[in-house]
C-alpha cells in the first residue's frame, strides 16, 4: 500500500470492482475517514457535528479542481445540524485495500466542511 503525499490522482477512473468502495473491507476504510473527520470537527471548533454517524459515499471527479481523483463524501442530515464534509484518500484508490492499516490516522484528508451551511 501506498500513501501518497501530494500526488492524489488517479487519473483515470478504476477498472470495474477495483475502487475501495468496491473491495470487501471498504467498511473499515469508511469509518477511518469518519474518524478523520470527527477530529477535524473537533479541533475547527464545531464539536456538535456527528461524523461518525454520518453516510459516507465515492465520487470520482470528472472535472474541477480535483479531477482525475475519487472522494469521499460524509453527510449527516439528522435534525438539528446538517453536516457535509468532502475528504480526499491518501492512498492509491484502486489499490488492493487488503494491506492498509484501517486503524492509521493519516489514511483521509479534509478538504471541505460544512455545518447548517457555515465552513469551518
Amino acid at each position: 500500500m501506498a500513501l501518497l503525499a501530494n500526488a492524489h490522482a488517479n487519473a483515470k477512473e478504476c477498472p470495474p470492482g477495483q475502487a475501495a468502495n468496491e473491495q470487501e473491507g471498504w467498511e473499515g476504510l469508511a469509518n477511518n475517514a469518519r474518524q478523520n473527520a470527527d477530529w477535524y470537527v473537533v479541533d475547527h471548533g464545531a464539536p456538535e457535528a456527528t461524523p461518525t454517524l454520518g453516510d459516507v459515499s465515492v465520487l470520482y471527479q470528472d472535472e474541477g479542481e480535483y479531477e482525475g481523483q475519487y472522494l469521499v463524501i460524509i453527510r449527516q442530515l439528522s435534525h438539528p445540524k446538517y453536516l457535509f464534509m468532502v475528504l480526499r484518500p491518501r492512498f492509491d484508490f484502486c489499490s488492493d485495500i487488503s494491506s492498509i492499516d484501517d486503524g492509521k490516522p493519516d489514511l483521509f484528508e479534509v478538504i471541505f466542511a460544512n455545518i447548517d451551511s457555515r465552513k469551518f
